[in-house]
């Protein structure tokens, strides 16, 4: 009878102890550096201006730089991914920018970045938190040099409004 007390007092200590060392704080470490793409999120903000959830026109790229990129709305989850689909232009895009316009007023944006000495490859995703309601997405693409007549560098290549799912 004394052993099972024993026993039962040292597991309830044991279990104890790990629980009091589960809660506390971790010590700041470093990130080990990627060599992938980067994705950045900037938070969520709500607006003061009313939202708009009315897509714009897109920007004309120079022909022998185009890219493009689609966004898809999971109908259970309600995720949005972002997806970048490449083109013609896709070695001399340094970031690409996504931004969410969600229908309760908060956006939300995620960068992808060009990784050192590659491109962003064909494929690759950024998701968001999506409503139940309508979601505009727009999608930026920033350039690592000036082209067309206007010297561009960011032109807007995706707006749309993702419907009710």
């Amino acid at each position: 009878m004394k052993r099972v007390t024993i026993l039962l007092v040292l597991a309830v200590l044991a279990v104890t102890a790990l629980a009091a060392g589960c809660t506390g704080t971790s010590p700041d470490t470093t990130p080990a550096p990627t060599t992938g793409p980067q994705t950045t999120t900037a938070p969520a903000s709500t607006t003061a201006a009313p939202i708009s959830l009315v897509p714009e026109p897109t920007d004309a790229m120079p022909a022998d730089y185009t890219v493009s990129a689609t966004a898809q709305k999971d109908p259970i989850y309600k995720t949005i991914t972002v997806t970048f689909n490449g083109g013609k232009g896709q070695e001399n895009v340094r970031q690409l920018t996504a931004t969410v316009t969600r229908s309760d007023g908060t956006t939300e944006t995620k960068i992808l970045t060009k990784p050192s000495g590659a491109s962003l490859s064909r494929g690759q995703t950024i998701e968001f938190t999506g409503t139940a309601a309508q979601d505009r997405i727009q999608v930026w693409v920033t350039m690592d040099r000036p082209l067309g007549p206007n010297s561009a560098t960011e032109f807007k290549i995706y707006d749309v409004v993702l419907p009710p799912k």
